[in-house]
């Protein structure tokens, strides 16, 4: 049998893993691609090969490893050793999982739960598949199969998460609705009392008084005066 190079390994784990947890963090589009082609992509001027990665990005896809993917130490290491551009491209998709996850850490701590969850799947999976792809072996046909139920239950588990979210969110939106309402009715009850406040309000800020009510009118045809009774003599 022929002896594999760690680093050739290592390289094909990296193809896969960027391929295939790609769609797990919703990064790239999923399309079905073989290992050739996956390890070409990997392999171009995508990234320049004197392309130097900082210290903060590199920090935080290292922290992620340590935390989350143990497991990669050993292929890093390779590849920093032997493929510095794969590494640095490594580096990059691993920060941006890193904020990601830092992302979902911040504002629930279930959802972050799930995601580190998916992520260690995904990442089980595409080591896995690149070990088969290398040499077939029984052993890692059922950590494949386990590994591939694991990730599903992970996927589920964000389904899960995300139709309670949205249940709340709408039992919150139909509070917010009837209260409205209720303010809406309230203030067409309301409504003849607060236009006249406003209206009243407006003339003192211009400095006018209103005028009153009840304005008395001169009447256009007074009563005649009274007369006394013995004005006019009876004739006899």
């Amino acid at each position: 049998m022929a002896k594999h190079h760690p680093t050739r390994i290592a390289t094909m784990t990296l193809a896969l893993l960027l391929a295939l947890s790609a769609d797990a963090f919703g990064t790239r589009p999923s399309s079905p691609r073989s290992l050739a082609d996956t390890t070409k992509r990997t392999e171009s001027n995508e990234l320049n090969p004197r392309t130097e990665v900082d210290r903060k990005t590199e920090a935080a896809a290292l922290e992620l490893v340590q935390d989350h993917l143990p497991e990669l130490k050993s292929v890093l290491q390779r590849l920093r050793a032997d493929e510095p551009r794969q590494y640095n491209r490594a580096i990059i998709d691993l920060a941006r999982s890193a904020k990601k996850l830092e992302v979902a850490r911040n504002r629930d701590v279930t959802l972050f739960e799930i995601e580190a969850e998916t992520l260690k799947a995904q990442n089980a999976v595409s080591l896995l598949t690149a070990k088969l792809k290398v040499r077939d072996n029984v052993s890692d046909r059922q950590l494949l199969r386990r590994a591939a139920i694991r990730l599903q239950e992970a996927q589920i588990a964000r389904a899960q998460y995300d139709v309670e979210s949205l249940t709340a969110r709408l039992q919150r939106a139909k509070q917010q609705l009837d209260s409205a309402q209720q303010r809406l009715a309230a203030r067409r009850e309301v409504l003849d009392r607060d236009s006249e406040k406003a209206y009243l309000a407006a003339l003192r800020k211009a400095g006018r008084q209103p005028v009153s009510a009840t304005v008395r009118r001169p009447a256009s045809n007074p009563p005649p005066a009274n007369r006394p009774a013995s004005q006019h003599k009876q004739p006899d």
